[in-house]
């Protein structure tokens, strides 16, 4: 099945044309993604998010929910699925993706699955345009990227464990992260010592 048939998709908002010329005065106020928000192992960086003011209000179209799953559309092309409380209500601009999958005919987990595979991406480099470092893929191309059919509950073990995986990845990452920063003060603090020692 085309991912057109069970799932809405479409472009964010283009900021740029909605945001309010009035500063504080404006009347509607968001906590707008970028691309700085999308880390590598697919999750949101919240504190990267920027304050977003309008003068009217948004279509909820453009506004996380849980379940939504979210595409950069630029390389390095990370998916990512709004499964936490405080990941939902923040603005998504015209460099996402958002796939709403329909929870009646599909499960977004398994549909976030189908989106880190590697023929995905195979074929998301060839349909991209622009040079290979500001590459970018249009969203309509979604609209025909072939799910799989398979029972619900196939769909939902899947899924389960892709995410099991991706937040495996995250704090294997962030252990990594840690153990570096550590290394570096623990270097540091012997090369002081060594100094003083002259």
């Amino acid at each position: 099945m085309k991912l057109e048939n069970i799932a809405t998709i479409r472009t964010g908002v283009v900021a740029t044309r909605k945001k309010s010329n009035n500063g504080n005065a404006a009347q509607y106020n968001y906590k707008l993604l970028n691309l700085k928000c999308a880390t590598p192992e697919g999750l949101l960086d919240l504190d990267c998010i920027e304050n977003f003011a309008t003068d009217e209000p948004l279509k909820d179209d453009y506004i996380t929910k849980k379940g939504d799953i979210l595409v950069r559309l630029s390389t390095p092309y990370t998916s990512i699925l709004i499964d936490k409380d405080e990941w939902c209500g923040l603005l998504v601009p015209s460099h996402f993706a958002i796939i709403r999958v329909d929870s009646n005919i599909a499960v977004p987990e398994y549909v976030l699955w189908i989106l880190k595979q590697e023929s995905t991406f195979r074929n998301i480099y060839a349909h991209m345009s622009g040079a290979s470092f500001f590459s970018t893929i249009n969203s309509r191309f979604f609209n025909l990227l072939m799910i799989p059919e398979l029972p619900k509950e196939k769909q939902i073990a899947i899924g389960q464990l892709q995410v099991l995986s991706d937040r495996q990845q995250a704090l294997l990452c962030n252990l990594a992260n840690q153990k570096t920063l550590l290394n570096r003060l623990m270097l540091n603090r012997i090369f002081n010592n060594i100094k003083k020692e002259k």
